[in-house]
């Protein structure tokens, strides 16, 4: 984005425990602190949940307070729940997100590498993931993104640097993902492997929403001899 456009930031109450409503009230006074243009919502359903996505706003942030693990999120009831996957095409196909955009999981294992690797798979426009590797309370995620958001927004920090702050002030382990690295590691392309033709075709329709190139096919899905990766 140009610097003299105003960013913006969606968060999204999918949670219902103790505590998200002061979390998500401070993340969205220290947003705005910075100048960043909030829009703080609170669905109930995976319907309201991707309706607010398809409104027509387009997000440099998305902060999702939820439950997580490694599979996918959900909230207290349980009246919404996602797969990473859904949850990515949905993103995708309902193109909320500026160039750039950095998804903050704010649930436990939101910073394991295969929820970075299905985000990443649905859409071309998450440049960052950044989420905790372990199980924490609100107040531990809200500390952490704190952190975050004053390196990122207030020093210009790099993301990845600025997520190594949160370890430093806390000890507890955050992880930022970026596509460009994580898209050249084995682990990514051992995780592609396992792709298989459902899910495939459903990150393809939400791609050919979106206008975006068709996912990258894995040779156990077409059959057709291992590519050789060039360095």
């Amino acid at each position: 984005m140009n610097s003299d456009e105003v960013k913006k930031m969606l968060i999204l109450r999918a949670c219902g425990s103790t505590g998200e409503n002061e979390e998500c009230i401070n993340i969205k006074a220290q947003a705005e602190l910075y100048d960043i243009e909030v829009h703080d919502k609170c669905p109930k359903t995976n319907a309201e949940l991707t309706q607010i996505l398809s409104e027509g706003e387009t997000f440099d942030y998305i902060y999702l307070a939820t439950y997580g693990n490694e599979n996918g999120f959900c909230n207290e009831t349980r009246t919404i729940d996602f797969s990473w996957i859904d949850f990515g095409t949905h993103l995708c196909s309902a193109m909320c997100m500026n160039e750039e955009c950095i998804i903050l999981l704010s649930c436990c294992r939101g910073g394991l590498n295969q929820v970075a690797y299905s985000l990443f798979y649905c859409c071309q426009k998450i440049a960052y993931i950044v989420g905790p590797r372990q199980s924490l309370y609100p107040y531990d995620l809200l500390i952490g993104f704190n952190i975050l958001l004053y390196n990122l927004e207030h020093r210009g920090i790099d993301p990845i640097v600025a997520c190594e702050k949160i370890k430093l002030g806390t000890d507890i382990r955050f992880v930022c993902f970026d596509r460009l690295e994580t898209e050249s590691e084995p682990a990514y392309w051992m995780y592609l492997q396992r792709i298989n033709t459902e899910t495939l075709k459903q990150v393809n329709q939400a791609k050919e929403k979106a206008n975006e190139s068709p996912a990258f096919v894995p040779p156990e899905i077409t059959h057709q001899p291992k590519i050789q990766i060039l360095p």
